[in-house]
């Protein structure tokens, strides 16, 4: 494959990126007032992350270090998580969920889920199966060239 069909690839997934964030990464409800979208968004992405790290979640997300500590300070303040040091270094923490902080999440999902189920009623069976098989497919090969 020459350079220009990879930046080709490229700019597909980016472009991918952009309506993805738009048709579905933006739906997820905000259903709870103490919680701002920002909060929200770190809720989401420790729910989705199996290990994560405060400096992983501030790549994720793309915010600040000190962004990052106020998020996560106001979220443990909320009793939505914990965070825990790694026994083997003490200098790595990980954040998880607490039993209410999932159950928040769980909550968003469920209302997302409904409102992605209004609006993927506009295509048909055919359709919607072309677009599970494209998301199986991109899944794999992601999971293949992040390993």
């Amino acid at each position: 494959m020459s350079d220009d069909e990879k930046k080709k690839v490229i700019r597909n997934i980016a472009g991918f990126y952009s309506i993805f964030q738009k048709e579905v990464l933006d739906i997820f409800p905000e259903d709870s007032s103490e919680l701002s979208p920002l909060l929200s968004k770190v809720l989401r992405e420790i729910y989705y992350t199996n290990d994560i790290t405060p400096s992983l979640l501030t790549k994720r997300l793309a915010i600040t270090v000190p962004n990052t500590s106020r998020c996560l300070q106001q979220l443990s303040d909320l009793a939505y998580i914990i965070k825990v040091k790694d026994e083997n270094d003490r200098r790595i923490t990980h954040i998880k969920l607490t039993k209410k902080g999932n159950e928040v999440v769980k909550r968003s999902i469920s209302l997302m889920d409904k409102q992605m189920t209004d609006k993927l009623g506009i295509l048909d069976i055919e359709e919607l199966m072309r677009l599970s098989d494209a998301f199986s497919t991109i899944k794999e090969l992601f999971e293949k060239i992040g390993a």
